[in-house]
C-alpha cells in the first residue's frame, strides 16, 4: 500500500494554496509582532504574564487558522481566505498587549497599520471601513478600561488626541487600500477575460488550420495537404532510403448510390468509409479525401507485401459497414489499387501507378486490391 507523507499545501487545489501562501505572509508578520513584543519584555514595558498569555493565544490562533485551511474547512465560509478573522483577532490580541505596555502603547499602533494592510488581498472600501471600525470600537474600549483601572498611568487627552489620528490614518488607509485592491481585482479580471481570449484565439487558429488541411465533408485530410505530405515522405525516402506505399481507394458503383438514394445518403457513405478506414489505419500512416468517391492512404515504412495486408484489412472493414439510415441491405464496397514507391522517383509517378492498379481491380470485377508492379 502507498503511503504518501504530509504536504504543506494540499495537493491539486491550487485556489487553497494561493491562500496558504497569503496565510505565511501573515505569519511572517505574527513572527515580526511577537519579536516586537519580546523586545517589550526584555525592556522591561511587558510582564511575564502579559507576554506569556499573549504568545500563548497567538501562536495557538496562527496554528488554528492554518489547520482551518489545510482540512478545508475554510470554504465553509463566505470568504474562505478568512481575511477578516486572520486581521481582526491579532488586533484584538495587540490591544490586549496594549494594556499592559505603558509608556510602549503607542507603539503598537505601527503594528496594527501594517496587519490592516493585509486586508488588500480581499477587501473592498466597505469591507477595510468596517475593520476600522471594529479596531477603533477596541481602542476606544481600551482607553475606558485604562482610565478606570489605571487613572494613574493615562494621559487622557493624548489618549483621545492619538485615537482621533489613528482613526484618520485608518479611513485614509481605508480608501487607499480599498482603490488598490479593487485595481488589483480589475487587473485580475482582465487577466481572466484576455486569457480567454487567448484560448478562443487558439481555438480559431486551430480550426482554421484544420480548415486548411481537412475535407470539409468527411473531416480527413484534403488532396493538397495529402501531396505535401507525399511529397515530404517521398524526399525523406530519397534521403534515408526509407519505404512507404500508396492506395489508391475507390467506392464502387458511388454514382449509383447518389442517384438511388440521394446526394445527402451519398455524403453519409463517405462520411462512414472514410471514418472507418482512418480507425483502422495506423497512427503513423496518413488518409485523405483524393477527389469525388476517392481516398489516399499513405502507408509509412511499408513495403508493397505488407501494404497489401493493411488494405485487405481496410476493405473488409468497408465491406462490413451497415447503413440503417439508408437501407437495412445498403452496402458498400472498395476497390483498392496499391504501388510502392521507389526511391528518386516521383511521387506523381507512385500516384499514377496506384491509380492504375486501381483502374484494374475495378476491371476485374471490384471489391477487389491490385498491387503495381515494382518500378525499375
Amino acid at each position: 500500500m502507498n503511503k504518501t507523507g504530509f504536504a504543506i499545501f494540499p495537493p491539486d487545489e491550487p485556489k487553497q494554496e494561493i491562500r496558504l501562501r497569503r496565510f505565511f505572509i501573515g505569519t511572517a508578520a505574527h513572527a515580526m509582532n511577537i519579536t516586537f513584543v519580546l523586545l517589550c519584555w526584555a525592556l522591561g514595558y511587558l510582564g511575564n504574564h502579559a507576554v506569556g498569555l499573549y504568545l500563548s493565544l497567538d501562536i495557538g490562533f496562527v496554528l488554528a487558522v492554518y489547520f482551518m485551511i489545510r482540512s478545508g474547512m475554510n470554504k465553509r465560509f463566505k470568504d474562505p481566505s478568512l481575511t477578516f478573522i486572520q486581521i481582526s483577532v491579532p488586533a484584538v490580541l495587540g490591544l490586549f498587549v496594549m494594556f499592559f505596555a505603558g509608556e510602549a502603547r503607542s507603539t503598537f499602533l505601527l503594528l496594527g497599520v501594517t496587519m490592516f494592510a493585509f486586508g488588500m488581498f480581499r477587501f473592498k472600501i466597505r469591507e477595510f471601513i468596517q475593520l476600522a471600525i471594529f479596531i477603533l470600537l477596541g481602542y476606544a474600549l481600551l482607553i475606558v478600561l485604562l482610565v478606570q483601572y489605571s487613572p494613574h498611568g493615562i494621559n487622557l487627552k493624548f489618549e483621545i488626541l492619538q485615537w482621533l489620528a489613528f482613526a484618520v490614518t485608518l479611513i485614509q488607509f481605508s480608501f487607499l487600500a480599498g482603490f488598490i485592491g479593487n485595481l488589483r481585482r480589475a487587473v485580475g479580471e482582465k487577466n481572466l477575460e484576455l486569457a480567454q481570449q487567448n484560448a478562443e484565439l487558439e481555438i480559431a487558429l486551430q480550426r482554421i488550420s484544420d480548415m486548411a488541411i481537412r475535407d470539409e465533408l468527411t473531416g480527413v485530410y484534403n488532396r493538397r495537404y495529402l501531396m505535401e505530405r507525399i511529397a515530404e515522405e517521398a524526399q525523406r525516402c530519397t534521403r534515408y532510403g526509407s519505404v512507404f506505399s500508396i492506395c489508391m481507394v475507390d467506392i464502387d458503383f458511388f454514382k449509383k448510390v447518389n442517384d438511388t438514394y440521394g446526394h445527402l445518403a451519398g455524403d453519409e457513405v463517405l462520411r462512414s468509409v472514410a471514418t472507418s478506414a482512418s480507425k483502422t489505419l495506423r497512427t503513423t500512416d496518413f488518409f485523405g479525401r483524393f477527389g469525388g468517391e476517392e481516398f489516399v492512404i499513405a502507408l509509412i515504412n511499408t513495403p508493397m507485401e505488407g501494404a497489401m495486408v493493411i488494405a485487405e484489412r481496410v476493405r473488409q472493414q468497408i465491406e462490413s459497414l451497415t447503413f440503417p439510415e439508408i437501407d437495412a441491405n445498403f452496402r458498400v464496397t472498395i476497390s483498392i489499387g496499391v504501388a510502392e514507391h521507389v526511391r528518386r522517383i516521383e511521387p506523381a509517378h507512385t500516384l499514377k501507378q496506384a491509380d492504375d492498379a486501381l483502374y484494374r481491380a475495378k476491371e476485374s470485377g471490384r471489391n477487389t486490391i491490385v498491387g503495381a508492379p515494382l518500378s525499375q
